[in-house]
Formats: C-alpha cells, structure tokens, sequence
C-alpha cells in the first residue's frame, strides 16, 4: 500500500498541533547549554515547560520542527528513558567531541535513517555501505531493531547511532544540527534566518533516507527536515509530495550525490571491515582474543624513512609467533615497524605519520590501538579471529592505508610486525633511541625561536569566523595539533588548512599579540577579528569554534583562573557547568576573560602568562589534574612551585566560589596577593 506523503504530511500537521495542546511537566534535556536547541534556536526561546513550548510553538508560526521538538520532550519526561541500546538525547559535551571529525574529513555528512526495511540485510547492508563512505549515521525506529536482529554493532563508538524505538526519536538528530549551528556556526538563538541560511549552506551536510511504514505524524515530522534543507530519499511505499524516490541499493550514492560528497572507498583485502566508522570503539577484556601491550607485555611503534632500495612495497613480514600459535587471552610481545620510502618524503615527517598508526589500527573493525611509541596498547577481538583475522592483516591494513591517504608523499610502504620477545625486545632498545633524538629535535623550543607560526581553519567548515593560531608552545585549542604538524601539514599541503603565519613585529611581549598575526588573523576571519592576545585571557583572547578540549575562565571574586575539560560534568566555582560555559564562547567568538584552550597549553610556560601564568590557576577538575599530574608536578617543581600543586582545588575541596575562596585563603593560594585582574 502506498502513502500520499501531501495528503499524510497535512494529517500529521493536525496531529502535531493538537498534540501540542495537551503536553504539561517539565520539558527538558540534561547536559546541554541549549534547552530544547531547535526551538531555542529558532525562536531563542527557552522552554522548560508547557507554558513556554506553546509560547515557542506559536512565536515560530506553527513550525512543525518546534512542535515535534516539544511533544517528544514531553513524550520522554512521561515515558522515561528508553535504556540500552538507545542513546536518546546526545549530550553537548558529545557533539563538541564529533565537531573536530566534522572537519577533519573522517566523518564527510549526516544520514537519518527511519521506517521498516523489509528484511534486516538490507539495512544491515545500507548502513556498512554508510560506514565505509565516512557517513555518521542515526536510527530511529524499527531500523534499530532490524540492526540488532542482523547482528550490526550499534552505537556512537560505531557511527551508528539508535535515537530511539520509534521514528520521533529522530529528532534528536535534527537538534544535533541545531547545537552545530549555535556552537559552531555562531548563530544567535532566535535569529531563524541566519539558522535557515546556515542550514542551505550545507555545513553540515545532512540527508535522510525513509524506508516504509511511518504514520501520519512521523511522516510530517521527517517532511519538516526539509525546512533545513535536508534532502529526503524514500525506497518505497511512498508517493507524491517533494520526497526523492530511490532504489535501496542507489540510496547511499543519490544521497551523497545530492550533497555534493564524492568519495572513493578501496577495499582492503583482509577478513574485517576498515572504515573511521570503527575508530570511536573499544574492545573489552571479555571480546579480546589477544592483546599486546598495555603494560602486560613489551610493545612499541615506530615508522623510518628508508632508502628507496630498502623497502619492497605492500611487503607485510611477521616474526614470532602467529594468531594460530597464541593461546586465546595472552599478552604477547609486539613491534609494529612501518618503513616507507618517497621523493617528497622527509625525516622530519616520520613522528606525524607514525601517529597515524594509531587511527589505522582502529579503522579495523576487529582491532583496536590505544597511545604511541612504547606505550602502545592493541587488541584483536575473538569475533574477528573467527572470522580469519591473524596479525598480518594488521600489517596489509597499515600498508594499504598510508599508501592511500599520502599517495603523493610516499612510494613504498613495508610493514613488519614482531611477535617474538627477545627481538622485539632488541628493537625496542633501538626505537627508544630513535624516539629521544626525535625528542631533543624539538625540546625547548620556544616561541621566540621561530619566525612562524602557523594557522588552523579547519573549523571553518562550521564557524566561519574562527581563526586557530598554534605556536611552538602553544597547541591549537583541540589539542590534536602541534607547531610541529603545522608546519608539515602546511609542506605536504600547502593550499591546506595550515598557513604560515609570520609573526611580525612584537607589540605586547607578555601578552603575545604580534602586527603579523593580527594581519593574518584580519583576512583569514573575513574582517571579524581585528587582535589576539595568543597568551591572554582577558584581553582579545583567541577565537573559540567548539571544539575545546578544555576551557579557562576569570575568577574575579577569587583573584584566580579556573580551568574545566570536556570530560567533567559537574559543577564549578563559576556556577556553570561545562556544557553552559562552552554555550557562551563557541561559534568562532572572541570572548574576554573565556578562552578554549587545549589541555597540553596548561603545562606551557605560555599559558595566560599575560594574567601572571599559573600562579593564577585555582582551581580544576579532578579526573584533569590526574591526567596532567607527574608532567604538571615536573612543570612546578622547575619554577620553584612545587607547593602550588596541592594549593590547587578540585570538586572535591570547592564547587561554590564560596567554597572556593575559603580553601584559597586556608592553603595561601598565591593568587591572592598577586594584582589585580580587573
């Protein structure tokens, strides 16, 4: 039986409405900045009951985006959380951590999945053919269920995310576009046209497919999404109005054909998917078949430039015991060593690229890779053993992708992995050499001993305005990149997203604000930004795009500079949490006295040395101050502070200012004799 979409869009339309008569309680979603985003953004109204989602509802002109946002709140708080394997709503804290894939290139768009496939291997189908073209894809509905039934892994760790059971549950990916807009895009809550504008300009380039078997309701919830001018794909069941019919094999291709995406996907010929939709998962102690590393056994990665005559490439070697030959469940020694040869390849080049091991590894969907050099940690999973999965394929994997994503840099590429202890052993002894005169290239080096820095605008893909400046002691804000990838970024790309930017003449040493910089800063910002301060946060501090690992705020009442990461979702001395703070600064913003900072400029003798440095830190997380703690010790004990450490609060000594400002005064932080901020 087919469905008018007009005539169920105009039936569903009166549902909706009518449903919006009868919503009551409390509307709202933890862990978010931006109340219910699409109505916040599109009217900036700030609903938390009933009350205020009809004043929304009627301020947006009966948007039908507005209602479906309102009656699924409404909906949820009535109903409760739906459990494993939904996720429901999706913190801010998790779409700050997909912004940097949105522009990286390792997650190319956005695909709704809803409705009934007819049989499970056809979604199971269409949602591989998704991940293997970097599609982040949402479910919503019985798909999820038909996944499940095929055995498909499901999950954020998977690109596959499950909204909810049923086809409303998709609007939680429509709010997703709205927070994208409002914390990276810089769109005001409120200002509809300029979301309706950010929406057309496809920076976030979204698209649906619709398998049969929506109601009235559900179908004009999904029509709505073309207000945001996303394209809807049908394979089915389905006729009239502006819905694009599509055979179920053609769907993935119309869809990103429509969205102007081109991507061209090589199998690798080894028993296992290969895609970055893997790279967010992990396996657990009970899925690992084996596991090298992790302090269990030796291991360590190391990639070598060689000699053109020394490297056979897509050679794959293994010395040691093979899969077949390790007893599930054992820690066994590895050395991965990955040697490439190129004309344009340089010395320089070899720790940037060896960090792309990491990611590789991870592409696997049966393998998984944490830390670098000899503190890697790598799994293989039981379910990929089963499938045929033995450690050469590790090395096929490694080989097959560097050779694709640096096609112009390298020329041959051999991967040798060694399973044997007492070589391994050997060649550990000699990376370890390799890795310190890597190490002593580049310690100590300052910003006074460079002419350059360099540019990041990746980000611009979503906040056009936002400018990233990394300095030899200051990384970019996202923490993934350094002076030192900057700078052969910009060599292997040089029409890329990391420009040399000449420093210029020094117009405030302490502050770290340079005549070049702000030139460049001027026209790469398109006039927005006209200073920056690299090393203030009072006065023109660096732009922010969304994606922070961590963020430092002026204390006033305290003298003081607190600093609180992604990860922490508890309250702070400011009275915001994480989630509110980063609402305020996003969007590409210069915002004084707020900077996004990554969490490694903490350790910088850089960091906010404009307010005094980090005398002025007073307080930060706990599960932050563990992860900087032996490097944040070394860092104090060097500059005589080695008491500060403890004078450092955390959650567990203040989450109120008051709070705060007893400890302070009890412990003799020394922010508080120093000058005053303001």
């Amino acid at each position: 039986m087919m469905t008018d979409i007009t005539e169920a869009v105009r039936a569903g339309s009166t549902e909706l409405a009518a449903a919006m008569a009868t919503i009551s309680g409390p509307l709202q979603y933890d862990e978010t900045a931006y109340h219910l985003p699409i109505s916040f953004a599109i009217t900036g109204t700030a609903v938390s009951d009933a009350d205020s989602a009809r004043e929304a509802y009627a301020g947006s002109g009966e948007n039908p985006l507005v209602a479906w946002e309102c009656i699924r709140a409404h909906r949820t708080a009535s109903d409760g959380a739906e459990g494993a394997p939904y996720t429901g709503f999706i913190p801010d804290a998790e779409i700050r951590k997909l912004g940097y894939s949105l522009v990286d290139g390792s997650i190319l768009g956005l695909c709704l999945i809803v409705g009934r496939p007819e049989r499970a291997d056809i979604s199971a189908a269409l949602c591989r053919e998704l991940q293997e073209k970097y599609m982040l894809t949402f479910l919503a509905g019985p798909v999820v269920s038909s996944l499940l039934d095929a055995n498909v892994k499901v999950g954020l760790a998977y690109r596959l995310v499950p909204l909810g059971s049923t086809a409303s549950h998709a609007i939680h990916f429509a709010d997703i576009l709205a927070r994208v807009a409002m914390i990276f895009g810089g769109v005001a809550p409120g200002d509809a046209e300029r979301l309706l504008a950010y929406a057309a300009e496809r920076r976030a380039r979204a698209m649906v497919i619709a398998f049969p078997g929506l109601s009235d309701e559900e179908i004009a919830s999904i029509d709505a999404l073309r207000l945001l001018g996303i394209p809807i794909l049908h394979t089915g069941g389905y006729t009239g109005g502006e819905w694009i019919a599509t055979e179920g094999t053609e769907a993935v291709r119309t869809g990103m054909d429509l969205l102007g995406i081109k991507v061209t996907v090589t199998a690798i010929p080894i028993p296992m998917g290969c895609s970055p939709a893997f790279e967010g998962k992990s396996i657990r102690k009970e899925e690992m078949y084996v596991e090298f590393g992790g302090n269990r056994s030796p291991a360590f990665e190391l990639l070598r430039m060689r000699d053109p005559s020394e490297v056979v490439d897509g050679r794959v070697t293994v010395i040691g015991p093979e899969i077949e030959e390790i007893q599930e469940g054992s820690a066994v020694p590895l050395a991965i060593l990955v040697d490439v040869a190129g004309s344009n390849f340089r010395k320089d080049y070899e720790p940037v690229l060896e960090r792309r091991i990491h990611n590789f590894v991870n592409y696997g969907e049966g393998s998984w890779h944490t830390a670098q050099r000899d503190l890697i940690w790598v799994r293989l999973s039981k379910e990929a053993v089963k499938n045929g999965l033995r450690i050469e394929h590790l090395g096929r994997l490694l080989a097959a992708k560097f050779r694709m994503d640096f096609p112009d840099l390298l020329e041959a590429v051999q991967v040798t992995l060694v399973t044997d202890r007492a070589e391994v052993e050997r060649l550990k002894a000699e990376a370890e050499a390799i890795y310190a005169e890597r190490d002593d290239r580049i310690r100590g080096m300052r910003d006074d001993d460079v002419d350059t820095f360099y540019s990041c605008t990746l980000c611009q893909t979503f906040a056009p305005d936002h400018v990233c400046i990394i300095t030899p002691e200051r990384p970019a804000l996202c923490g993934a990149i350094s002076w030192l990838d900057g700078r052969i970024a910009h060599e292997i790309s040089p029409a890329g997203a990391n420009q040399p930017v000449q420093k210029g003449a020094e117009l405030d040493r302490n502050g770290g604000e340079f005549e070049g910089v702000n030139r460049f800063l001027k026209k790469a910002s398109h006039g927005a930004v006209d200073r920056c301060r690299l090393y203030s946060v009072v006065e023109y501090p660096m732009t922010c795009c969304g994606c922070f690992e961590a963020i430092a705020l002026v204390l006033p009442e305290v003298n003081g500079i607190m600093v609180v990461n992604r990860e922490y979702k508890g309250e702070t001395p400011s009275g915001m949490t994480f989630s509110t703070l980063a609402g305020t600064i996003g969007g590409g913003a210069q915002t004084p006295g707020f900077a996004g900072i990554s969490k490694g400029f903490i350790l910088s003798d850089r960091f906010l040395q404009a307010e005094g440095g980090i005398e002025r830190l007073v307080w930060i997380p706990s599960n932050l101050k563990e992860e900087l703690g032996p490097r944040l010790r070394a860092r104090l004990a060097e500059k005589g502070m080695a008491d500060l450490f403890e004078q450092i609060a955390t959650e567990h000594e203040a989450t109120t200012i008051e709070e705060l400002m007893a400890f302070l005064d009890q412990v003799g932080h020394p922010a508080l004799s120093m000058r005053e901020l303001f």
